[in-house]
């Protein structure tokens, strides 16, 4: 079990790991990105986060903490300056590792670690999936559909009767129409004859 475990040991003692991750963070700084181990570069990540978190902070006490794992002054500068500014909206997340093809000589799992930039968003919701589920028509209860058909049945026939009561005053109405578009084919008749 793995209880009270905080980090990955890297197989090496606590003042060696603790040398080689101050030196991965500022070179991360320094180039902004770095390939690694991925098992280096989660550690990594964690001591770079925090970092950032105190660049934004930009107080005293705060660059004197960070100059304990960061110890070119080129690369304090710049992480106090530009980086910590670059994220200062945005809480947490600020490193991103993907994953890279396996080490040829031992087959290590290898990672890219970089920072990320500045209009770069969080990412949303993860993505649907690509599966497509064919939409299954579950029938009704057959009492409520043959209920509908009578509803829908007798709407129609109270639609027929209103027809046929307001049929019979409409009917002059059509003759009417039908005789303006006879003279309508007359008069575009004359016109083709003057033309012609």
């Amino acid at each position: 079990m793995r209880h009270n475990r905080d980090h990955r040991s890297l197989n090496r003692t606590a003042s060696h790991r603790k040398a080689m991750l101050s030196n991965m963070v500022t070179s991360l700084f320094k180039s902004e990105r770095i390939r690694t181990t991925a098992a280096k570069a989660k550690e990594a990540r964690r001591v770079a986060e925090r970092l950032i978190t105190f660049a934004k902070r930009g107080d005293l006490s705060a660059k004197r903490h960070v100059a304990k794992t960061v110890r070119e002054p080129a690369v304090l500068k710049k992480l106090f300056d530009d980086i910590g500014l670059r994220f200062a909206d945005r809480q947490g997340g600020y490193t991103r590792i993907l994953r890279l093809v396996k080490r040829p000589g031992d087959n290590a799992d290898m990672a890219l670690l970089e920072l990320l930039k500045a209009d770069e968003k969080k990412r949303g919701k993860k993505k649907k999936s690509m599966k497509k589920y064919h939409k299954v028509d579950i029938p009704e209860n057959p009492s409520v559909v043959l209920e509908k058909e009578a509803r829908e049945k007798a709407k129609v026939e109270t639609e027929i009767d209103k027809d046929k009561e307001s049929g019979e005053e409409e009917k002059p109405l059509e003759e009417e129409k039908v005789e303006q578009t006879d003279e309508d084919v007359d008069k575009t008749e004359e016109k083709e004859e003057k033309k012609g």
